[in-house]
C-alpha cells in the first residue's frame, strides 16, 4: 500500500474524464502516489483488532516522496516513544524500553509491523507496486454509477518480492484503489485491503480510512485511519536522520 505515502494533484485526474488513454502501469503510478505528495505530516489511529481484543495504536508521521519516512508512537503508554525510520528500501527502530535502534534486516521484513496486519516490507518498499511489477488491465467495470479499472500486477522476473500477483480495483475518477487483493506464488488470496471515507484534502481527494483483512486468520484486521493530514509540512533538515529516532 505504500499506506504512508501518496498524492498527484487533482489535475492529474482530469487525464481519465477527457477520455485520454492511460497505461496500466500509469494508473497504478498515480494510484500509488495518491497519499504521497511532495512531502507530508499526518495524525493517525491505527486499531488491530482479533478475535478476543482490539488494540489502538495513535502516531504521527513524516513523508518526503517514496524514499523517506518517519513515525513516532504516541500512545499507548507501553509503546510510547517508539519510533521508525525509512530511507530508500533501508529501514531503522528505536525501541525505548531498551534505548536500542535496530536496522530491519532483510529477513525481518515479513514480520509485524507494530503487531498489526501490516508487515515491514508493507511499510518500507513503498514504490514496489510501481517498480517490481508488470502491469496488464484486466477489466473496467461499472458499478452503481461508478467506473472502475481492474489492474493485475505480476513481478517481474528476479524481482525481490513475495506476492505473486496483486490485483488493484481503482476508481476512475480519482485514481483511489478501494481495494487491493494479494496473493501467493500458488494463486491463493492472503490478505486484501479496501478503502473507505473518501474526502477532499487541501484540494486532493483521497481515502481516509484502509482496512486490511488477513484471509488466513479469520477475523484479524487492522484499520488506518487519518485524524489530520497536510502536504504542507515543516520538515527539519534532521527529520529524515537515524539521529532523530532517539529524540
Amino acid at each position: 500500500m505504500g499506506w504512508l505515502a501518496g498524492l498527484l494533484a487533482l489535475g492529474l485526474a482530469g487525464a481519465a474524464a477527457r477520455g485520454e488513454e492511460l497505461s496500466a502501469t500509469e494508473i497504478v503510478r498515480r494510484c500509488d502516489d495518491l497519499l504521497r505528495g511532495e512531502q507530508s505530516y499526518c495524525k493517525l489511529t491505527m486499531t488491530v483488532a482479533r478475535l478476543k481484543w482490539t488494540r489502538t495504536v495513535a502516531m504521527e508521521a513524516w513523508t518526503r516522496g517514496t524514499e523517506e519516512s518517519f513515525i513516532r508512537v504516541l500512545a499507548p503508554p507501553k509503546e510510547q516513544g517508539v519510533t521508525f525510520l525509512k530511507k530508500g528500501r533501508e529501514a531503522w527502530q528505536y525501541a525505548p524500553t531498551i534505548d536500542r535502534v535496530i536496522k530491519i534486516p532483510p529477513s525481518m521484513m515479513l514480520q509485524s509491523w507494530l503487531g498489526s496486519d501490516f508487515t515491514n516490507d508493507d511499510v518500507v518498499r513503498a514504490d514496489s507496486l510501481v517498480v517490481d511489477y508488470d502491469h496488464v488491465l484486466a477489466a473496467e467495470p461499472e458499478e452503481d454509477g461508478v467506473a472502475y479499472w481492474v489492474v493485475t500486477a505480476r513481478p517481474k522476473p528476479a524481482a525481490p518480492v513475495v506476492w505473486g500477483r496483486i490485483e488493484l480495483k481503482i476508481r476512475k475518477a480519482d485514481f483511489i484503489p478501494v481495494r487491493v487483493d494479494y496473493y501467493d506464488e500458488d494463486g491463493a488470496l492472503v490478505k486484501y485491503y479496501e478503502t473507505a471515507d473518501f474526502a477532499e484534502v487541501e484540494g486532493r481527494r483521497l481515502a481516509l480510512r484502509a482496512t486490511m483483512y488477513d484471509r488466513s486468520r479469520p477475523g484479524n484486521r487492522t484499520e488506518l485511519r487519518y485524524e489530520a493530514l497536510t502536504f504542507k509540512p515543516d520538515l527539519t533538515a534532521d527529520t529524515f536522520t537515524v539521529q532523530n529516532l532517539r529524540r
